[in-house]
């Protein structure tokens, strides 16, 4: 790390003191893993090239359970983008911080025993910690988290298309009492082309929606938890857009093979906000 780097850091983390004190502050980090750069063009469009590859593998990977079991990976919508940014990032020693109605979050924080204990000191422990409160509306934290894309021909891999302008995304709005309709689905870009986007997916099944989830809290279980027995994660769906010849963009779930005439523009377009990360 260089002096630089570190110096940035430090001053993040904890107040300075004051030139008199002598003996200085020891503090303790929860580090789950290191900064050592901060973002660059260079750094992003790296991402963007290493996006597909991330995501495939988090597609197909499987694994075996404590009783030989066989698992493929699940996530909900939110919490597979969320682990496809952090494994690129933590590859690299880049800083990720994320905002949610609770607090930020950074891979590298001042340390707190009610906040950190039960989570690994890796990238796998910063993922499941953001995404016990991380839901879809934080994607579109634009300054925070993202920022706002305005075509879906700027749209490059890793970017995120937020579900929000349907009936479900008003409602949502309607419920909130503010203006700007409400995000409750995630796709996140693979690869484009001129007329054609594909996504990959992650879902949820339906009790992350409905009264069930406050009675499995009541019984110390919570659907939104990646550490829960009952998280709400589903296996990863892949998914493509075609730019039809009147402007609109077909869709098609290659998972479930359901089509649709123009799905495209349900959705709102952001990039995570890279920038912001080094702050």
């Amino acid at each position: 790390m260089s002096t630089d780097t570190l110096a940035r850091l430090e001053a993040r983390a904890v107040a300075l003191t004051h030139k008199s004190d002598t003996q200085g502050v020891r503090i303790k980090l929860k580090v789950f893993w290191k900064t050592t750069k901060f973002w660059t063009a260079e750094d992003i469009a790296d991402y963007q090239k290493n996006v597909p590859g991330i995501a495939e593998r988090l597609r197909t990977e499987q694994y075996w359970d404590k009783s030989g079991d066989i698992h493929s990976s699940t996530f909900t919508c939110e919490d597979f983008a969320i682990r496809v940014l952090c494994e690129y990032a933590a590859s690299k020693g880049l800083p990720v911080k994320l905002t949610t109605g609770v607090r930020t979050y950074r891979n590298m924080e001042l340390y707190s025993p009610a906040e950190h204990d039960r989570y690994a000191s890796n990238v796998y422990g910063f993922a499941e910690m953001v995404m016990l409160t991380y839901g879809a509306p934080d994607m579109q934290r634009k300054g925070q988290n993202t920022v706002q894309i305005g075509e879906a021909d700027q749209l490059l891999p890793g970017d995120l298309l937020v579900q929000a302008n349907d009936i479900e995304g008003r409602v949502l709005a309607a419920k909130k009492g503010i203006k700007n309709n409400v995000g409750h689905h995630i796709q996140m870009v693979v690869s484009t082309e001129k007329e054609r986007i594909e996504i990959n997916q992650g879902n949820s099944t339906g009790m992350i929606h409905f009264i069930l989830p406050k009675i499995m809290r009541v019984l110390g279980e919570n659907p939104a938890d990646p550490q829960s027995s009952a998280y709400a994660g589903l296996p990863i769906e892949r998914g493509i857009y075609t730019k039809k010849n009147n402007g609109s963009w077909k869709y098609e779930n290659l998972a479930t093979k359901r089509l649709y005439p123009n799905k495209l523009g349900e959705f709102n377009f952001y990039r995570w906000g890279f920038y912001e990360f080094n702050r």
